[in-house]
C-alpha cells in the first residue's frame, strides 16, 4: 500500500509509543507516520516476538524501530518486522541514553561509523563530547 508524502511523524519514544498510544495517535489523524518504541534485537531473537511486534491494522502506516548492533540479529529482526507487515524498519542510530549505550547501539553506532560499522543512519541526535567514555564494543570482522 502506498502512503502519501510524510509531513508529520510521531517519533519513537521508549515507554510511550506502545500499540495503545499509536492507536490513540491514529485516531487524532490518518496523515502521520507512527513509530514503535525502540525494540531491541535481543527482545526479538530471544524473547516473545508477538508481544513486541503485534499491532492493530488501524496503525498503518507504522514503522518498527530496531535497536541493536549485531548484523545477523538486525537482519533477522528486520525480516520479522517485514513478515509482521510493518511499512518500514528503522534502525536507531541516534539515541544517546545510558540504557542504550550499555547495549552498544543507538548513538554508539554513530560514534563507531568512522570505523566502518555503519554507512548511513538516523543522525537526528547523538553523543556529544561528554559521552566519549561510553562503552565501546569491538568491531566484528
Amino acid at each position: 500500500m502506498k502512503y502519501g508524502k510524510r509531513k508529520l511523524s510521531v517519533a519513537p519514544m521508549m515507554d510511550w509509543t506502545d500499540r495503545h498510544c499509536r492507536v490513540f495517535h491514529r485516531q487524532l489523524t490518518r496523515h502521520t507516520w507512527l513509530y514503535t518504541e525502540m525494540v531491541t534485537t535481543g527482545a526479538l531473537v530471544y524473547g516473545d516476538v508477538e508481544r513486541h511486534l503485534r499491532y492493530d491494522e488501524i496503525e498503518h502506516p507504522v514503522a518498527l524501530q530496531l535497536g541493536g548492533s549485531d548484523p545477523a540479529d538486525l537482519a533477522k529482526s528486520a525480516k520479522l518486522g517485514q513478515e509482521w507487515g510493518y511499512d518500514e524498519v528503522n534502525l536507531n542510530c541516534g539515541c544517546p541514553s545510558e540504557r542504550v549505550q550499555k547495549g552498544a547501539f543507538g548513538a554508539c553506532l554513530m560514534a563507531e561509523a568512522a570505523g566502518g560499522r555503519l554507512r548511513q543512519g538516523d543522525a537526528r541526535c547523538g553523543l556529544d563530547r561528554r559521552d566519549r567514555q561510553a562503552p565501546h564494543r569491538p568491531r566484528q570482522e
